[in-house]
């Protein structure tokens, strides 16, 4: 039985969510369909997990154009009139409207193709609550929805056992890849860096006006609910903070 102590000490709402890739999905789980979970984005399928349900994604689900590659399912994004100009200024009638994200097509292309392109080996990818999770299920990610005080305790809780400052990142990217992408590229690193995402404007509006996720490894997960039973969760100026989360 995994222990939630994290979850008590910062009085998170919900239980974190975990990323589990899979060749075979549970009889639970449901797989991702926009028009029943409220919307083309991943993070609607995240957030349905983070009510309590297990959702699964594939290569062959349906979402916004960029969803495969943000979940590891496709090195590319296919996009009419190309993703540098979906991006920076559009391309012009007849093709999406730009979103206005990067200055130019050119420093759009930069950025994507500065984005890792590693495909996950297998079949799906699993959004389940971390209490739900089973005996023969190995997440390789967590996933906290966070507002900031409980951010900042996830934060300094992650770099606990860490001689470095900068061992967390907040980077400019989709939704998806915030949650999913990025850190799954991370957690194959020696030291891994944790990630907070959900600042894409875009994604924004699927959660509360105050509220951020933050990705890690599950082994890091591991580690902090082990530290969090002494640590400055135990201590007065946490104390004070605690007092205020709601």
């Amino acid at each position: 039985m995994l222990e939630m102590n994290i979850c008590q000490e910062l009085k998170l709402k919900n239980s974190p969510v975990a990323v589990v890739i899979t060749d075979s999905v549970p009889e639970e789980a449901v797989e991702f369909v926009p028009s029943e979970m409220g919307g083309v984005c991943t993070l609607y399928g995240l957030k349905a997990a983070f009510e309590g349900k297990a959702v699964y994604f594939s290569g062959e689900s349906h979402g916004c154009p960029g969803m495969k590659g943000g979940l590891g399912f496709a090195a590319h994004v296919d996009m009419p009139g190309g993703i540098e100009y979906f991006l920076s200024c559009g391309r012009g009638q007849g093709y999406p409207p730009g979103e206005r994200l990067k200055l130019t097509p050119e420093i759009a292309k930069a950025f994507r193709e500065s984005l890792p392109n590693e495909l996950i080996e297998a079949k799906y990818l699993l959004f389940r609550p971390l209490e739900q999770l089973k005996k023969d299920e190995k997440p390789k990610l967590v996933i906290f929805l966070a507002n900031p005080d409980q951010l900042s305790g996830l934060i300094t809780l992650f770099q606990f056992e860490k001689g470095t400052y900068d061992d967390v990142t907040a980077p400019m990217v989709a939704g998806c890849s915030s949650v999913v992408q990025l850190p799954l590229n991370e957690s194959g690193k020696e030291n891994p860096k944790a990630m907070v995402g959900i600042v894409d404007v875009w994604a924004r509006p699927i959660f509360g006006a105050d509220i951020f996720a933050f990705t890690i490894p599950y082994e890091d997960y591991v580690k902090m609910e082990v530290n969090s039973k002494d640590c400055f969760l135990q201590a007065k100026t946490w104390a004070g903070m605690k007092s205020r989360l709601v």
